[in-house]
């Protein structure tokens, strides 16, 4: 009988060691953030104040409104709790079930992904959706099946973007005063246009260089790429993360958009660059799609779950009429975590043999396929707007 190999993954292998365990994970984990939630202020804050376009207060809001979110889902989980755990009725007994929760995370990130603008009572929604319903009424904790913060996103994202928009948006005060942007992001532009044209895609936001510095429009802490790669060796270094799972992820995208733009007649690497540090796959390649909850554990696993991540990715943004299609392909995709557990543990264990072989077959076919058609469908959109690209380029 074969014997079952399979590798531990970062928060397992980190809790063996001595004076270590989940909360230091954790501590990591939030030391890992900084970097990212400080860009997020200083682009939407301290800059914009700088530029003298909003008052000191309003400095202070991308700030606040982050830490809100991380306050409004610890409430919410804090108040699951009082109500339906009768040994929880007391602020000692609460604190202490709550740091071992970790209720702050995904308020933290529900934020970091949202709008400047999002009102707070949408946060509260969002929050809601993300710690109740995608977290506690699973179990809590290590039970639950869908990332909470990116449940919460997708809440909001399908039913109240309309509210977000109408009551701000985006764009923070010194980013509405800029003609080119055209009031539309720059992942906005391409599911408008569906043109792979620099001059309508990069150009109005400067260049390649501002989108790695994160100097476009997004939400709050999407467009840091730089301050989220230093991110992403923090989290790889104290192995909180696996550091090939979302380098697969980004790796696909960029393979695919690459293909996508040669069949459109555009060989250049701008526009796959353009892609990976557009919108939020960065920032959903290193803290969500390797949480270890909603995501499988073993290596051969987080292989196949990044790579039909990025295949996802690909086909929500350029086939779908969403503009950003990281948090719908990790939603979707955490859905298929266990069988895909599974299926890769045994060949991981076995090999590719006879007894594996369906399994090893079905995996690759499928992900052939889904990347077949996506460039295939895009090159079919792009060559049918190509008359029109004067026009669009006029507008946008």
């Amino acid at each position: 009988m074969a014997r079952f190999a399979n590798g531990k993954a970062p928060f397992l292998r980190i809790s063996d060691a001595k004076n270590a365990g989940t909360g230091v994970i954790m501590r990591d984990f939030m030391i890992g953030l900084l970097p990212v939630i400080l860009f997020a202020w200083y682009k939407n804050g301290i800059k914009v104040y700088m530029d003298g376009n909003i008052t000191f207060f309003e400095m202070l809001y991308p700030l606040i409104f982050i830490l809100l979110g991380g306050l409004i889902s610890t409430l919410f989980e804090g108040l699951f709790f009082y109500i339906t755990d009768k040994n929880v009725r007391t602020l000692k007994a609460l604190g202490a079930k709550l740091k071992v929760s970790y209720a702050i995370i995904p308020g933290l990130l529900l934020a970091m992904v949202l709008p400047l603008y999002t009102p707070i009572w949408v946060l509260m929604f969002g929050a809601f959706m993300g710690t109740i319903v995608g977290k506690m009424l699973f179990g809590g904790f290590g039970n639950n099946i869908f990332n909470p913060a990116l449940l919460g996103y997708v809440a909001v994202g399908f039913t109240m973007m309309g509210v977000i928009s109408n009551a701000g948006g985006l764009f923070n005060a010194s980013e509405v005063l800029i003609d080119s942007y055209g009031g539309a992001t720059p992942l906005g532009v391409l599911a408008r246009t569906k043109a792979i044209d620099y001059n309508i895609l990069v150009a109005p936001y400067g260049t390649l260089w501002n989108f790695l510095f994160g100097t476009i429009p997004g939400a709050l802490a999407e467009t840091g790429s730089l301050a989220i790669i230093i991110a992403y060796i923090w989290l790889a270094f104290r192995k909180v993360i696996k550091w090939f799972t979302p380098l697969i992820y980004v790796a696909t995208v960029f393979i695919l958009s690459w293909l996508i733009g040669i069949s459109s007649g555009e060989a250049g690497l701008w526009f796959p660059v353009y892609s990976v540090l557009s919108g939020g796959l960065l920032f959903g390649a290193v803290f969500m799609a390797t949480e270890p909850v909603t995501t499988p554990r073993n290596p051969l696993g987080k292989v196949v779950f990044a790579l039909f991540l990025g295949v996802l990715t690909v086909l929500f943004r350029y086939i779908g009429n969403l503009p950003e299609g990281v948090g719908t392909s990790i939603i979707v995709m955490n859905l298929f975590t266990l069988p895909i557990d599974r299926m890769t543990a045994v060949v991981r264990a076995n090999g590719v043999k006879k007894t594996t072989l369906v399994t090893t077959i079905g995996f690759s076919g499928l992900l052939i396929i889904l990347a077949i058609y996506a460039i295939l469908k895009v090159q079919t959109i792009y060559t049918a707007l190509i008359p029109f690209f004067p026009i669009i380029r006029e507008v946008f």
